[in-house]
């Protein structure tokens, strides 16, 4: 499958009450519907931190699983209300992350869309991070 879309990412962060700079990101990439679920693909860059990796956003009602193939390989899940586990790289190794998820909201027509997963991470049961994670899709 050719790019298809536009795919913007911005993410908001709020840690010990102050709010940090934004992550933005805009690059080409693949939307499709597949058995019910939205998909979202795009290939990383040195920008990221996560370059030679393809990452996958897979959306249904509920859930979102962001996976990272490549150089960097990781699976988040969100879960709306649910707290689930997972491993996160960096440069220096993975570090365990528990991820809470308070709200999944999206809308898909055709090829154009929103996402937005709010959730709150934590690397060590101490440092929250407040988090969300906002990805706007529209065809080329």
């Amino acid at each position: 499958m050719d790019n298809n879309v536009l795919i913007s990412i911005k993410t908001f962060q709020e840690a010990g009450g102050e709010e940090l700079e934004p992550i933005e990101l805009q690059t080409p990439g693949k939307f499709g519907v597949l058995n019910q679920k939205y998909y979202i693909m795009y290939d990383e860059s040195e920008m990221t931190g996560f370059a030679d990796t393809t990452t996958t956003i897979k959306v249904w009602p509920g859930h979102v699983v962001v996976t990272r193939r490549g150089k960097f390989n990781m699976k988040m899940h969100y879960e709306a209300g649910q707290r689930n586990l997972c491993l996160y790289p960096t440069p220096y190794g993975e570090i365990g992350a528990s991820i809470y998820t308070s709200e999944i909201d999206y809308g898909f027509s055709g090829l154009t869309g929103k996402l937005r997963v709010d959730y709150t991470l934590d690397a060590d049961n101490e440092n929250f991070v407040q988090n969300s994670l906002n990805v706007d899709v529209r065809p080329i």
